[in-house]
C-alpha cells in the first residue's frame, strides 16, 4: 500500500471474494479509512458455501459504510469445479441483493458469458439513471459482450493482461466500448502486468497498466488516470468521502 500511495494512487478497494475474508477486508478498511474500502461477496468459486444465513449475513454486512460494493460474484466455468446449474441462482440472488442493497456488483466472468448475459438482463434490465451498475471485473470477453456491457451501464476493469503482446483482441474490444467504460484494476496478488510476468501482483502495477491504456487509446497518460478515476467515484461513490476527488 505504500508503494502504491507513493506513485499517487489514492484509495483501494480490496475484495474479499468468501465468508473466510469478510472479516479481514472490513479490517484493513476500518485500519486505513482514507484509503481502503471493501468490497465483500462470494466468488463462483465457492458458490457451494451459498446458504440462507450467508445471504442475510452479507446483507446485513452490505449496509456497512466500509462496504462500497458486492463481489466478486459471478460465473466462472474455466477453473471452477462446482455446476453450472448450481453458480447460476446463487450469482442471481447476489446481483439482486447488490440491487436491493444499492451497491454495485464486481462480476467475475471466465468462459460463461452466454450465461452471464441473460442474467444481467434479467436482474437489470435497463441502464441505470446514473452511474453504473457494477464492473465486469478483469474483462476477457470479445466485441458483442464488450457493447453489451457498455449499452447496459456496466464498467468493464481493465487489469495486466492488456499489456500481455497477445492480447490484440482485448484491447480491440476495449476501444469499442470506450473509455468513458474503462476502470483500472490489479486483481493483485494474480495477473501482473508484462513487466513483472510470472511474480506476483501488487496495486503499485497501475500505472504500467494505465499508460497501456493510453496507447490503446491513442491518449495522455494523465487523461487516462482522470477518466478511469471519475469512472470509479461514479461506480463507487463512498469514494469520493475520502477526499481525493473533487
Amino acid at each position: 500500500m505504500s508503494r502504491a500511495g507513493a506513485l499517487g494512487i489514492a484509495w483501494i478497494i480490496e475484495i474479499a471474494d468468501g465468508p473466510q475474508e469478510w472479516a479481514q477486508a472490513l479490517s484493513l478498511a476500518r485500519a486505513r479509512p482514507r484509503f481502503v474500502r471493501a468490497a465483500l461477496g462470494l466468488h463462483p468459486y465457492h458458490a457451494d458455501q451459498f446458504s440462507e444465513g450467508l445471504y442475510e449475513d452479507l446483507s446485513k454486512k452490505a449496509l456497512l459504510p466500509e462496504v462500497v460494493g458486492i463481489g466478486e460474484i459471478g460465473l466462472d466455468y474455466a477453473k471452477s469445479s462446482i455446476p453450472a446449474e448450481i453458480q447460476k441462482p446463487v450469482f442471481e440472488r447476489l446481483l439482486f441483493l447488490a440491487k436491493s442493497s444499492k451497491k454495485p456488483c464486481v462480476i467475475h466472468c471466465r468462459e460463461a458469458y452466454l450465461d452471464l448475459i441473460p442474467i444481467l438482463e434479467k436482474v437489470y434490465p435497463h441502464p441505470p439513471d446514473s452511474g453504473f451498475w457494477g464492473v465486469v471485473h478483469c474483462f476477457s470477453g470479445g466485441n458483442s459482450e464488450a457493447l453489451f456491457l457498455k449499452e447496459k451501464g456496466f464498467l468493464l476493469g481493465v487489469d495486466g493482461p492488456v499489456t500481455y503482446p497477445k492480447n490484440n483482441a482485448l484491447r480491440e474490444a476495449l476501444r469499442l466500448a470506450g473509455l468513458e467504460r474503462i476502470v483500472l484494476e490489479t486483481d493483485s496478488p494474480y495477473l501482473p502486468p508484462q513487466s513483472s510476468r510470472g511474480k506476483r501482483n501488487e496495486p503499485s502495477s497501475i500505472p504500467e497498466i494505465a499508460a497501456k491504456v493510453a496507447e490503446v487509446f491513442g491518449v495522455s497518460l494523465a487523461e487516462v488516470a482522470d477518466k478511469t478515476t471519475r469512472n470509479a467515484v461514479l461506480l463507487f461513490p463512498p469514494i469520493k468521502e475520502l477526499g481525493f476527488v473533487k
